[in-house]
């Protein structure tokens, strides 16, 4: 089973996203095409995998995503690609060829020389295709009484793409590299839960309208799933991403790509999350430099609000999603975990002591008051840990677990970054 619409219910925009899966996917069990058929016992259009059982899509790999993930491929292909990339040793030719690939964006030498530092700080590539970073440019204008720009300030963002953060992950962690996830709709998945078999479309889906409410305050959501696991972990890791009729909104006034395809936005949204999540080196990498980022766009509010919806897992851009799902069903979703961003830590009154350091594993919790007084032991109040989860008390994390996980972060972040105290 894959991606599946009532006949009646089928409109343009859901049948072009079901023709792009069927295009830029496979099966994500068994590799094989995905097709869209009608399926008559049920009376809907469907578009997955032809065996039974099968769930799940994975994007098709191309020869370029192949190489820079690390596997090998035949000398003349490399030597294709590796022309495309970047120049590593002549920075003047790179500013160049950056410049025609994103004329919008790099208009002069020194933010072209900036962007490349980033890209190669962080091993991407931004002219290859599919582009691993992007640059996007974000503008305030002062005006004076009169309405006459009086100052004018511009910044370059980095959006790291889907398939920059899977070859980050690829490259950096190569001995517990696994492959990309699965991805599947939320509708999809419930179906594979043993609690829903026997269930039809239609009370999946009201099942699937009670979990986006509860995520992201709108059950009409598009609300995919990236599933999978690195080498060394024992289970899959299911991590959520959306995309809110607000964010669409939003998308088709800035006539946004996103607003043309809201499914495949919420897809990569799932993704990036799930790399966050499963190779967490590719979010401690990402941490100082997202930093800098939030410094070069102060006074930039549209800039903070992308690095904080590109870079964190607490987003105004993504429908509210710094809200904790509350009543989930859905068990596995409690791996997911949310980044708070480093620059919007507000700076404590009283440093912690240099020789205070975080446990490894985290300790077993009878009830929040035994964690609240050991975060206490930490230095680490309730209201540091609410404000950088974004919730209001300790009942809105999903466990105990999720919960340490932010003490343990704020005490790393002061004890590793006084600089950003």
């Amino acid at each position: 089973m894959g991606y599946e619409v009532k006949k009646e219910g089928m409109t343009q925009q859901k049948w072009d996203e079901m023709k792009r899966i069927a295009r830029d996917n496979v099966c994500g069990e068994c590799g094989a095409e995905l097709t869209v058929h009608t399926v008559a016992e049920r009376g809907t259009i469907e578009v997955g995998c032809l065996i039974p059982g099968h769930h799940g899509f994975i994007e098709r790999e191309t020869y370029t995503e192949a190489f820079r993930r690390g596997t090998e491929v035949h000398p003349a292909i490399q030597a294709a690609i590796e022309r495309k990339m970047i120049p590593k040793d002549e920075l003047g030719r790179a500013m160049n060829l950056l410049a025609l690939r994103y004329p919008d964006a790099i208009k002069d030498t020194a933010t072209a020389a900036l962007f490349i530092i980033d890209c190669s700080r962080l091993d991407l590539d931004p002219l290859i295709s599919p582009a691993e970073a992007v640059p996007v440019a974000f503008t305030s204008r002062k005006k004076d009484k009169s309405g006459n720009v009086i100052e004018e300030k511009t910044t370059i963002q980095m959006i790291i793409t889907e398939d920059g953060w899977l070859s980050m992950a690829a490259r950096g962690c190569k001995e517990d590299w696994n492959g990309p996830p699965r991805t599947m709709r939320l509708e999809e998945y419930l179906t594979t839960l043993k609690e829903n078999e026997g269930k039809t479309l239609e009370q999946i889906q009201v099942i699937a309208k009670e979990i986006k409410k509860s995520a992201c305050k709108d059950e009409n959501a598009w609300y995919y799933l990236a599933i999978g696991r690195s080498k060394s972990m024992t289970e899959d890791a299911v991590v959520p991403g959306w995309f809110t009729e607000r964010d669409m909104k939003k998308a088709e006034r800035g006539n946004l790509p996103s607003a043309q395809e809201p499914g495949n936005q919420a897809r990569v949204r799932s993704i990036k999350k799930w790399v966050r999540h499963v190779y967490p080196q590719c979010r401690q990498k990402m941490k100082e430099l997202t930093a800098e980022w939030y410094q070069r766009a102060e006074g930039i509010k549209a800039a903070q609000q992308y690095i904080d919806a590109e870079y964190q897992l607490i987003s105004p851009l993504e429908g509210g999603e710094e809200q904790k799902q509350e009543g989930e069903p859905i068990k596995a979703m409690a791996h997911e975990s949310r980044e708070p961003s480093a620059a919007t830590i507000s700076p404590p009154k009283e440093a912690l002591p240099k020789t205070v350091a975080p446990t490894k594993t985290p300790p077993i919790f009878k009830n929040w008051g035994e964690l609240a007084q050991a975060a206490q032991n930490l230095g680490v109040m309730p209201s540091d840990v609410f404000k950088r989860a974004r919730v209001k008390k300790w009942e809105d994390f999903a466990d105990y677990r999720d919960a340490w996980n932010y003490v343990e972060e704020i005490v790393t972040e002061r004890t590793q970054s006084p600089k950003m105290l």
